[in-house]
């Protein structure tokens, strides 16, 4: 019998292998496994190891004062660095015999440029600094400034007796390089994903959590040749909620009430009365706000002393729009906190937000109930009652009152709202050119009809009881395919069910001219090896908004599928369409496995971007009531586009 996710026991089963390979000599151990993911290797660190972990070398910001280099003790034993030296085409930075921390087992530092612009990237102080006394409270290197070539260098950490322990070959450095075996480490940047920017860093092993070293390119994150452990990217400024880049998504169990609400004809009401009950406290995190009615609530909020903090997308494509501004200018007059993410005018030159778009949508009122969903606060989404059936947007909504799972949400929304300590968090200014208000002639637009022959989804269900919940978070873990929403599907086979809904699901990542060989979407794949195993998928995508033209539209993906399924016999199906008239907006993907139901509602789209460097927020539910609610809308709406 099948046991379904959130243990992992694959990943658990692969490395308990290991262990009993390794106490076996050797011997080869096999498991009867349908699906096994591959694990990165194994290497234990010896006593007293320092590893170079991670290293900010080709900087966004003028002058890159924020360059930096992670040391990470991988010992189980404490490390004294006095005396240690970081090295650099041969210039040469030591920690002094004064004042030089001692790591323990486990413990790491990061040693920057200058201590001061370090602080403004990510968010909080280095240990020491190399090119510069910016700060006095921090340790400054003794011998030679450190330069991290952003073309390529070779990088060395020498033990007190000048020994090199490590190494790092990166970009276009050639070698042979002594500790190093083949060629150097590139950083991924394919597609839309820079370089510039970027943190280079080690794998990290899931079952150990340790940084891999074998003094090769492919212990780190950026291999290209490994699609389900590398082509990882990371910027400064990620974490700091007590989920560190690549941590598993957060898992609770709690006694809950959930609520279902469905755009577009079952969102406005419950969202609206849900802030109408605020009487402490509202925080939300959204893409865009244009919704003068969810304005008005909010700012009475406000009004009757609700502490409100908004956090907004500082640069949306196409900018923000002139009834945002209104809507927003409603609110911050009201005394709502508003915030986007986009970098202060006082901020450093090149400072780069820590997010590509804060495309998350979601919200904790008085510290019990959340709200998490696909949609932005629109009238698209949420149109306010009409007297015949309403159209618009395809998406849905949870409202969880259970203080474990608000308490998990608030602890990402005070790392992302944190103005103390990031200078990517623009304020609203009524005469700021990005943010401020609008023309002072504007008016706002007559709001959009969507005609449908029926809305059949008005009324939101409610339940009670003990579920479970996963909190996954781009860009920490969306990605990992040992985890979450991947590890799900991963365990469904014979007699379990699949059903996803986007608004869209890419062919392939990387390049937009690639394919689904060299650049692989890591969902779409492990959806196409679930139906291999016997599973039954469906997925149900956007026509609306398609680009029907693009190699990597809805309708090739839909096309892509069917190839593969007459091929291989397999129980693949896809289909685009527009049930609500609004399109489809939806990011859910339900999952019956060994008759345990499981539905992810949140914002996360079928692209690298989603998962890589935006922050998007999805909601794992274990509860039958939600599993049926939603399966009951995907069949309804599949029913309308397929026949």
């Amino acid at each position: 019998m099948k046991t379904p996710m959130p243990q992992y026991p694959r990943a658990t089963l692969a490395f308990l292998l290991f262990l009993l390979s390794v106490s076996t000599g050797g011997a080869t151990v096999r498991a009867q496994q349908p699906h096994l993911l591959r694990l990165p290797s194994v290497h234990a660190p010896p006593l007293g190891k320092l590893l170079i972990a991670a290293a900010h070398i080709d900087s966004a910001m003028t002058g890159e004062g924020d360059e930096a280099i992670l040391l990470w003790n991988t010992s189980r034993a404490p490390v004294e660095l006095a005396g240690w030296t970081l090295e650099v085409n041969g210039r040469r930075a030591t920690f002094p015999t004064e004042g030089a921390p001692t790591l323990l087992a486990g413990e790491r530092v990061w040693c920057a440029a200058q201590a001061t612009l370090f602080r403004m990237s990510f968010g909080h102080d280095p240990a020491c600094e190399w090119a510069a006394d910016s700060d006095p409270t921090v340790l400054n290197l003794e011998g030679t400034t450190l330069q991290l070539t952003n073309t390529g260098a070779t990088m060395r950490l020498r033990d007190p007796s000048g020994f090199v322990v490590d190494v790092l070959l990166y970009g276009d450095e050639v070698g042979p390089v002594t500790n190093w075996q083949g060629p150097p480490v590139q950083v991924y940047a394919r597609g839309a994903i820079a370089r510039q920017g970027q943190i280079w860093q080690r794998k990290l092993h899931p079952s150990t959590g340790l940084p891999i070293d074998q003094d090769q390119a492919s212990d780190w994150a950026s291999d290209l040749a490994d699609v389900e452990w590398g082509r990882r990217v990371r910027f400064p400024g990620w974490g700091g909620w007590g989920v560190e880049d690549g941590a598993l998504p957060v898992i609770l169990s709690a006694n809950a009430t959930i609520t279902v609400a469905i755009a577009p004809e079952g969102l406005y009401a419950p969202v609206a009365d849900a802030l109408e009950s605020a009487t402490q406290s509202l925080d939300l995190s959204l893409y865009t706000f244009e919704h003068p009615e969810l304005a008005q609530q909010i700012a009475a909020a406000a009004q009757r002393g609700v502490r409100v903090r908004l956090l907004l997308e500082g640069g949306p494509p196409g900018g923000i729009t002139d009834f945002q501004r209104w809507c927003v200018r409603l609110m911050a007059q009201a005394g709502v906190d508003v915030r986007y993410l986009a970098t202060q005018e006082d901020a450093p030159r090149g400072l780069q937000p820590r997010y590509r778009y804060t495309h998350a949508k979601y919200g904790i009122i008085d510290g019990r109930l959340v709200l998490v969903g696909s949609e932005n606060f629109s009238w698209d989404a949420m149109p306010v009652n009409a007297a015949g059936p309403v159209g618009g947007r395809r998406g849905a909504y949870l409202l969880v009152d259970a203080q474990p799972v608000a308490a998990a949400f608030a602890k990402l929304f005070a790392a992302d709202w944190a103005p103390d300590r990031f200078f990517d968090l623009q304020p609203y200014a009524p005469n700021h050119a990005q943010v401020g208000d609008p023309p002072q002639a504007y008016t706002l637009p007559v709001p959009p009809v969507y005609e449908v022959q029926e809305a059949s989804f008005a009324a939101p269900i409610s339940s009670s009881g003990d579920a479970r919940f996963q909190l996954i978070a781009a860009p920490e873990n969306a990605w990992r395919l040992d985890a979450g929403l991947h590890a799900l599907i991963q365990e469904a086979g014979t007699g379990d069910e699949l059903y996803l809904v986007q608004l869209y699901e890419h062919k392939y990542w990387g390049d937009g001219q690639s394919h689904p060989i060299a650049d692989p979407n890591p969902r779409l794949q492990l959806l196409i090896d679930a139906a291999r195993r016997g599973a039954k998928v469906r997925l149900l995508l956007d026509s609306l908004f398609d680009d029907v033209e693009a190699n990597r539209s809805n309708q090739a993906t839909v096309e892509y599928l069917a190839t593969i399924a007459a091929a291989e016999g397999i129980d693949i199906i896809g289909a685009v369409g527009n049930p609500t008239g609004g399109g489809i907006h939806a990011k859910w993907l339900l999952a019956r496995v060994d008759g345990v139901t499981w539905s992810a509602v949140g914002s996360l789209n079928g692209g690298e971007i989603s998962h890589k460097v935006n922050r998007e927020v999805v909601l794992m539910v274990d509860h039958p009531a939600v599993y049926a609610r939603l399966l009951e809308i995907f069949l309804h709406d599949w029913a309308l586009v397929t026949r």
